[in-house]
């Protein structure tokens, strides 16, 4: 009989033995606390008790500071769609690493990306790259405020749009705090933030008459609704028939910017999540699968709306970066959007469906289950439906972090909440193995 607790009994059998597996990472990682506040630079990344250092990568596979060859299934943050040292890539990278690779002056390569992009997103008019999702987010947020002429950005509860200040507001509140369900309570994701200052709402996913609610009391000072077409952190959510159309409606009735995160979701599909959902949005911030692996972000949309960044504006929106658009990647994001057909992408989908659909088979009667589209996929030790961030607080966080250790004891390498994804050259055994081992591990 299957209980949360049979595992998490073994936790100090499964960190001994994640300890005996990895000395060099623990060597390294207590080497870092010596330089790196906590041992870390990247909050993401830490884990109990020591992350895997790594030393390379190539395919699906990753080496850690052991020797171990781990299977990878998140692929940095979904941002390697063709695996690890792709040979596309790297031709394309090589030359810019003996040319320069970064210019006080354009080179043309972005025009090259950039038309691409705008190939494949029809609300793609105008495209502008920044050097991280983070950083698009917060030129989408300023471009909407100031073509709207408001200052009111809207996002979901529980949905992350990076570390910028004015969406860092209710990433992961926990039950306490959020205030009532149809009209969230705005609450700090992390420590050092000034206050949201009226600049935040916050609206709860997947419910259309409680947002279209807030949005109406608030239009007259909201400049953007940002929403991820499938919210990552809440456990890869898919948004209720009609929510998304609901969004887009409700934004042109008020004069709103519809702005789509798809850092993470423009994998689904050739067209990104906008095109299998049918709907357009005013702005598309972009990175991790454009970049090619390297540092990278875009803001693209109507030209009307991307005109208020053009010189020679009185009110322009100013954006700059020493490393925007640079050659590296920019040529890294040609090859891999050259290599991201609708073929590869309609097959990897298919794979990502086998996944889900056979670890639907091993959960059958168990209080797990599987979420995600496309190459994504989210183990969530709940039995219940996840329709937004407060229903999936009623996840197992324990029984996920350790079932996630006791997966890379057998080497393969999730995040501690069991987000995965595939990649172009994820090997069929390996997904098939995996599968297997969580087959074993739920009978523990």
């Amino acid at each position: 009989m299957f209980s949360y607790s049979s595992l998490t009994s073994l936790r100090a059998d499964i960190e001994a033995r994640y300890r005996a597996l990895t000395p060099e990472s623990a060597r390294l990682a207590r080497k870092a606390a010596g330089v790196l506040p906590g041992g870390s630079t990247r909050d993401t990344v830490q884990r109990r008790p020591h992350p895997p250092y790594l030393r390379g990568g190539s395919g699906g596979r990753v080496r850690d500071a052991d020797g171990r060859e781990l299977v990878d299934l998140w692929f940095n943050a979904t941002a390697l769609p063709l695996g690890h040292a792709d040979a596309r890539v790297a031709a394309a990278v090589a030359p810019w690493l003996t040319h320069g690779s970064s210019f006080y002056a354009p080179i043309g390569l972005e025009i090259d990306l950039a038309r691409e992009i705008r190939r494949r997103l029809p609300s793609a008019e105008r495209v502008r790259f920044t050097n991280s999702g983070t950083e698009a987010v917060m030129l989408a947020a300023r471009i909407a405020r100031a073509f709207t002429g408001r200052r009111v950005v809207a996002k979901f509860e529980g949905s992350y749009h990076g570390s910028w200040d004015d969406v860092a507001w209710s990433v992961g509140p926990s039950g306490d705090r959020m205030g009532a369900p149809s009209a969230p309570s705005p609450v700090a994701a992390t420590g050092g933030l000034a206050g949201h200052g009226g600049r935040v709402l916050v609206l709860p996913f997947n419910d259309l008459e409680a947002t279209a609610r807030l949005v109406e009391r608030h239009a007259s000072a909201l400049a953007a609704l940002l929403v991820e077409p499938v919210p990552n952190r809440m456990g890869l959510v898919q948004p209720r028939p009609g929510f998304l159309q609901g969004l887009r409606d409700l934004c042109d009735r008020l004069g709103v910017l519809l702005v789509f995160d798809e850092i993470i979701a423009f994998r689904l599909g050739y067209h990104g999540a906008q095109g299998l959902a049918g709907v357009a949005p005013d702005l598309t911030t972009l990175g991790k699968l454009i970049g090619g692996g390297f540092p990278v972000g875009a803001v693209a949309g109507r030209a009307e709306v991307m005109a208020v960044t053009e010189p020679d504006r009185p009110d322009r929106v100013a954006h700059a970066g020493t490393f925007t658009a640079n050659p590296v990647t920019m040529a890294a994001g040609l090859a891999t959007l050259e290599a991201w057909t609708p073929e590869a992408i309609d097959g990897l989908n298919a794979e990502g469906e086998r996944l889900r659909g056979e670890l639907r088979r091993v959960f059958d009667g168990v209080p797990l289950q599987v979420s995600g589209a496309g190459s994504l996929f989210k183990i969530c030790a709940t039995p219940d439906e996840i329709v937004d961030h407060r229903t999936s607080l009623a996840a197992d966080a324990e029984w996920e972090d350790l079932a996630s250790l006791a997966l890379l004891n057998e080497g393969f390498f999730l995040t501690p909440r069991l987000h995965g994804c595939l990649s172009t050259v994820t090997a069929r055994e390996d997904v098939d193995r995996f599968v297997e081992t969580v087959a074993a591990l739920i009978r523990v």
